[in-house]
């Protein structure tokens, strides 16, 4: 029975990053210098064997998992499933507008107010951000710890999205292990900057720990490593994805997205691509809609990691800030090398 290893990413520099912008459906590209961030980061994860590669379909975070592929060595190549479930939190009406901490902040809200706070008009709150993490574990990684807790063998994914929702995956995960934690988050990701955590099923009858609410900082220089997360003593399987006590606040207001009334400049920013795209048949066979979700419980190996990026400098002249063209080649070479 071996265990299931998760390798969360955060995408490279995108051009939205280098302004103060509301941008999360926001279809930028990686700058000249997120490009080399994400060399960088495929040439470190070039030997590590990978079972397959999840990412979101914005391109900042798809240019990125599509570099770790193009260098990674598993062979045969790992099946590689883009799916908007993995995109980051919709600002709605805000999106492309200035960042303005004092006008938009919750942090002031309750804990249950602040989880189902919308930033704008049509935006999403963390709840909905959840709830598309909740499928992403049910419909792409229980799957494969299924699969590797009935192997000896353990099989290793990447997951490469965005910051907001690499913490909702983490509360997921935390979720699956204890209904009631509330989730405090954990700190920003670097960009291209990596966590890494072991899932395993919870056995029968097994004890465990509550998970504990209060998640910690990681560190800027390197991460930390070893961090030890427990489960709860009730065996009690969730019902379904997202069917937690604080998936949702129950006079949260739905946002309609479907609705023939929504603006056309939010329109355009809504994904073209279904959530399930037709699976690979190398991936492990789905995991049944109609089954509740068994009890998880996983340990944080490392988090936010970004060695890779140590001696990378931004090219100077505004170049390394630009939006990255993918069609000029050999760019890396001209403007910092970026597998140096």
């Amino acid at each position: 029975m071996a265990p299931l290893v998760v390798t969360m990413i955060r995408h490279g520099e995108s051009a939205d990053n280098v302004t103060a912008i509301w941008a999360g459906h926001r279809d930028a590209p990686l700058t000249n210098h997120g490009f080399n961030q994400s060399m960088r980061l495929a040439n470190h994860f070039q030997d590590v064997p990978l079972t397959a590669i999840y990412c979101s379909d914005l391109k900042r975070a798809q240019t990125t998992a599509r570099n770790i592929a193009s260098l990674n060595k598993t062979q045969p190549p790992p099946p590689f499933t883009v799916s908007p479930l993995l995109r980051e939190q919709f600002f709605g009406e805000a999106e492309g507008w200035p960042w303005n901490a004092g006008l938009y902040s919750s942090s002031h809200l309750p804990w249950e107010d602040h989880r189902a706070f919308r930033l704008a008009p049509y935006a999403e709150s963390l709840n909905d951000v959840s709830l598309r993490a909740d499928k992403v574990l049910r419909h792409f990684v229980l799957p494969h710890l299924i699969a590797s807790s009935e192997s000896s063998t353990p099989q290793h994914i990447l997951l490469v999205a965005h910051g907001i929702w690499l913490s909702e995956m983490r509360y997921a995960f935390a979720r699956a292990q204890d209904p009631q934690v509330r989730f405090v988050k954990s700190g920003g990701y670097l960009n291209t900057a990596w966590s890494r955590f072991e899932l395993e099923l919870v056995r029968e009858g097994e004890v465990v720990d509550r998970v504990q609410n209060e998640l910690p900082e990681p560190e800027e220089s390197g991460g930390s490593t070893a961090e030890e997360v427990v489960v709860v003593e009730e065996t009690t399987p969730l019902t379904s994805a997202g069917s937690t006590t604080n998936a949702r606040s129950t006079n949260e207001k739905e946002s309609d997205l479907s609705s023939s009334t929504v603006p056309e400049s939010i329109r355009l920013l809504l994904p073209t691509i279904p959530d399930l795209p037709p699976r690979d048949p190398a991936l492990p066979r789905p995991y049944p809609e109609d089954l509740a979700l068994p009890r998880i419980k996983f340990k944080v190996l490392a988090t936010n990691q970004a060695e890779h990026l140590e001696g990378l400098v931004r090219t100077k002249g505004g170049i390394g800030s630009s939006a990255h063209d993918e069609k000029q080649r050999g760019l890396q070479e001209f403007f910092g090398g970026a597998g140096k």
